[in-house]
């Protein structure tokens, strides 16, 4: 709970953090840590499907691993909900749509307000909501630059934009003047390097989901697979049958305003920031306050020419750090400026308040019959807004734990490359069994989404997600397994991510630890070539490939910011829990290489690199309170369970990894029970570990098989990448 407290307030500056009262505490004070996390999933499945967080298998709901209705004790429920959320939070920088997006409209605000002034404010708000939907058009390929020719493209989605924008209009109910827009067009197309930026951002969106062997039906009918069978599926297969023509229009048809429903977002962070305040003092004050205009200048100006400082513009929007330095300055500016300086003085504001307090002395029993000045009340909901705003803007950076999207966005020549691993091998014995067994979880992960995906977009505060689903189909379809097979390389390539929150360990005993087991091969690694570098890294899981070009194409595609951020991860006993399994794989003579296709293996090193370290930790502690409690505990079933259905390993392989895992949890053993008691990852655990006691009961481990069922495995997958993402912390030995 503590670690929790310590990751929101570390969002805030450390000037307001350090005041004695500040309204980063008391809001944060206030936060129920459950209601907290329940937000995040909302979050989570509002997009769910361009978020591919339904691709990579990872659960979002609160469930603890095995069993039906096994509630979690009342003591125990702000742990268990502050420990879900810090591993939420502790994860990679998270470029999805959604957080480019609002960056991208807020940044795009700064160059467009004055244009917008003389107008009603309708005009300017409905702008800045079609640059922040046009993501998901794009991304979505609802619209696709129909041309090779970068001039033509360009005037093809200038007419696209404005088309869009009175698409918006027509969504939000707001009467559109045909001059005003005219004229608007015409002073906003002035600003060419701007709409070179939109280009620049919407055309590299536009080929996130281009696969060289998926045609674009193929995407859509993964994209709207439940569409095409419900109650408009008509609507939806006119679509995808003739998205040639659709596609390519400068307008938006009545087919397409049908089909974006299942795209868009419920929801529009920005409208909470601008809704019932003075927009352009609002830009003026906080959003001029956050990013450095001479910055944003130099990179604007380069999108003329290219797009090459694309990546490195992205990453400076959506650093929070922008956010943390100056947000709340431009936001006290903004009170002052509404509540201070308009028809009062400070002393009149001084003496409502002084009677406020007094009249609280008077009478401390009946103080719902307190009269609270209207101008307090006025600054309290704005500042609750405005607080509102920026913790969900800021932690939706990085609540995906790890992010796929950055490949997708900056290492597209690696997916290009590692693609051309010869399918053929895809035949090989247990690879299609591999593939079967994700699709199948794959379909009962997609109706949790669904599910609440539908609640969500009603509007309800409250509803209940079953613990088994009624699924009949199976979902297979070429795009989303090559949206598999690019999740895997992601998962892999993990640590090339920015990290923005470092959680450090401090504990002595854990740093000689770590030292003693690790620090001379660390030592070995910081000091050799970037190309000897990358190797070290990655050469376990290259030996296990039959594509012999998997080390070359790390070595020519990985940047210099890559393998930093890599070498910051190798300060990280998760990296290392991942590693030596790849290690003693090898030693064991485990290669999969014999029956399992590239793709299929780079898909089981992934879930090794996401969940194992969490299942280590979790096996020891079991295997520790055993001991303690002098009781049999059997952990073989555990084991099995873990190697069958979450890596998916076929039984021919699973003796000879089962002794790998028994042998990693004796070398690391001593490190994880003193790294079990960090912050509350005991008491975590128990809520695990209570969770198997009462679901395996005394029943044999042939009653207990009987019990568990695929939706099970889903939620004890989740429960392993909780404590894998609580537990990426960083250790610096001397």
């Amino acid at each position: 709970m503590q670690l929790f407290k310590r990751v929101l307030l570390s969002l805030f500056p450390d000037e307001i953090v350090a005041q004695t009262i500040n309204p980063a505490s008391m809001f944060i004070s206030f936060i129920s840590t459950k209601e907290f996390f329940s937000v995040i999933n909302r979050k989570i499945v509002e997009n769910y499907k361009l978020n591919l967080f339904d691709v990579t298998l990872d659960p979002f709901e609160f469930k603890i691993g095995f069993g039906e209705n096994l509630s979690i004790k009342p003591k125990d429920i702000d742990t268990y909900y502050s420990y879900c959320a810090t591993a939420n939070l502790n994860g990679y920088r998270f470029f999805s749509p959604a957080n480019i997006a609002n960056n991208l409209s807020l940044v795009v605000s700064l160059y467009v307000k004055d244009i917008f002034r003389p107008y009603p404010p309708e005009y300017y708000l409905n702008f800045l909501y079609t640059i922040f939907l046009l993501s998901f058009v794009f991304l979505s390929r609802i619209k696709i630059f129909p041309y090779k020719d970068r001039e033509k493209n360009y005037n093809w989605f200038v007419e696209i934009m404005f088309s869009f924008y009175e698409f918006v209009f027509q969504q939000t109910g707001k009467k559109i003047d045909s001059t005003i827009i005219k004229t608007l067009k015409k002073s906003l197309l002035n600003q060419i390097e701007l709409f070179f930026l939109l280009f620049a951002v919407y055309k590299n969106f536009n080929t996130l989901f281009v696969h060289q062997y998926v045609s674009d039906k193929d995407l859509y009918a993964w994209l709207f697979y439940d569409e095409l069978r419900g109650s408009d599926k008509s609507i939806y297969a006119e679509f995808v049958e003739n998205h040639k023509e659709y596609t390519t229009k400068k307008t938006f048809s009545s087919v397409e305003t049908k089909v974006m429903q299942s795209i868009l977002p419920a929801d529009i962070l920005l409208r909470y920031l601008f809704i019932d305040s003075d927009m352009f003092l609002i830009t003026d004050t906080v959003i001029s306050k956050i990013f450095d205009k001479k910055i944003l200048d130099n990179f604007i100006t380069s999108f003329r020419k290219d797009d090459t400082q694309l990546e490195d513009f992205l990453t400076y929007i959506t650093d929070y750090r922008n956010f943390k330095k100056n947000f709340f300055w431009g936001v006290q500016k903004y009170i002052i400026t509404v509540f201070r300086d308009q028809d009062t003085t400070w002393d009149i504001i001084k003496e409502d308040l002084d009677d406020l307090m007094s009249s609280i002395g008077e009478d401390v029993e009946n103080i719902e019959s307190f009269k609270i000045p209207e101008r307090i009340k006025k600054e309290s909901k704005m500042m609750e807004k405005i607080l509102n705003f920026y913790i969900t803007l800021i932690w939706w950076s990085w609540v995906s734990r790890w992010d796929n999207f950055f490949l997708r966005l900056f290492r597209k020549p690696i997916i290009h490359q590692m693609s051309i691993i010869e399918d053929e091998l895809n035949e090989k014995n247990y690879t299609l069994l591999y593939y079967g067994g994700l699709l199948y979880q794959y379909g009962k992960n997609v109706f949790f989404y669904k599910h609440t995906s539908e609640n969500v977009r009603a509007g309800k505060q409250k509803f209940i997600l079953p613990h088994k689903t009624d699924i009949k189909n199976i979902y297979s379809n070429i795009s989303l397994l090559k949206s598999f097979d690019e999740t895997f390389i992601a998962t892999i390539l993990q640590d090339i991510n920015p990290k923005d929150i470092r959680l450090y360990i401090k504990n002595k005993k854990i740093i000689e630890l770590f030292k003693w087991l690790m620090g001379q091969e660390i030592s070995d690694m910081v000091h050799i070539s970037d190309t000897q570098f990358i190797t070290s890294v990655y050469e376990d899981i290259a030996k296990n490939l039959e594509h012999k070009d998997f080390l070359n194409i790390l070595k020519k595609w990985l940047t210099q910011n890559d393998i930093y951020h890599i070498k910051e991860n190798i300060y990280n006993l998760d990296f290392w829990i991942s590693k030596k399994f790849f290690r003693s794989m090898l030693e064991k003579n485990i290669l999969f290489k014999k029956d399992y296709s590239d793709f299929a293996i780079l898909g089981i090193f992934s879930a090794i690199r996401e969940t194992f370290s969490g299942f280590l930790i979790y096996l020891t502690y079991i295997r520790d309170q055993s001991q303690t409690k002098k009781i049999t505990i059997d952990t073989e079933l555990l084991i099995r369970l873990y190697i069958q259905d979450i890596l998916h390993i076929d039984e021919y392989y699973q003796h000879k990894i089962f002794d790998v895992i028994n042998d990693l949890q004796t070398y690391f053993n001593e490190i994880i029970k003193h790294w079990i008691e960090i912050d509350d990852n005991k008491d975590y655990l128990k809520i695990g570990y209570d969770n198997r006691i009462k679901f395996s009961g005394n029943k044999s481990i042939e009653e207990i098989k009987k019990k568990i069922i695929s939706e099970d495995i889903i939620w004890f997958k989740w429960f392993l990448k909780n404590i894998s993402y609580y537990n990426k912390r960083f250790l610096m030995p001397q």
